[in-house]
């Protein structure tokens, strides 16, 4: 009698953890695919699509930084989303302090500036987003890794197309760390 009772306690926490690690999942699901919605409505631009003003110093034509305010409305556009860590913001602040340091001369009234770092998808990190973004139907959750506070998850959309997140959970949510992509495959969609 004691063999079952200790079996059935041990079978009924087994359970609940594996319960638990699938609602944990699912948490973690859904906070990506919220992701994939917002940045496909264009959430990172609510309000503004001008966030990336060049300053010039007094002193001369040449360039001294990204206006903060501009891109500090920008990292507040991801933390209104409830979505990004404050690890995943500080990545864009390196991403921008990186190409502000080579914006290049102040242009002529008018000039069309082009801005090397700025031409494609910040947040995915690719020229082609669309071929994300348009098939994300096609997609499925094929990894989901939990340890403790962290999980790693890959979304997969084809054989070339694997994206990697990495989420940390803060409070009762799961926020998104890092996005990028599983590069393993010799033809991956990252390797562009």
């Amino acid at each position: 009698m004691k063999i079952l009772t200790f079996t059935l306690i041990l079978l009924s926490s087994f359970f609940g953890q594996c319960q638990n690690k699938n609602t944990e999942a699912d948490k973690i699901e859904k906070t990506i695919s919220t992701f994939f919605e917002w940045h496909k409505m264009g959430g990172e631009f609510k309000g503004n699509s001008n966030y990336f003003v060049p300053r010039y110093s007094g002193v001369s034509n040449e360039i001294t930084y990204f206006d903060k305010d501009s891109l500090e409305l920008f990292y507040n556009n991801f933390r209104e989303t409830s979505l990004f860590s404050e690890q995943y913001i500080s990545q864009l602040k390196s991403y921008f302090d990186y190409y502000g340091k080579s914006i290049g001369p102040k242009r002529k009234p008018g000039e069309i500036v082009k801005i090397d770092g700025l031409d494609k998808d910040i947040v995915l990190n690719t020229f082609e987003p669309e071929e994300i973004l348009n098939h994300l139907n096609e997609g499925k959750f094929d990894l989901n890794y939990i340890i403790y506070n962290k999980s790693l998850v890959r979304f997969t959309i084809r054989d070339e197309i694997k994206l990697i997140f990495t989420l940390s959970k803060i409070g009762d949510k799961w926020l998104i760390d890092y996005i990028g992509y599983d590069n393993s495959e010799e033809n991956s969609f990252g390797k562009q």
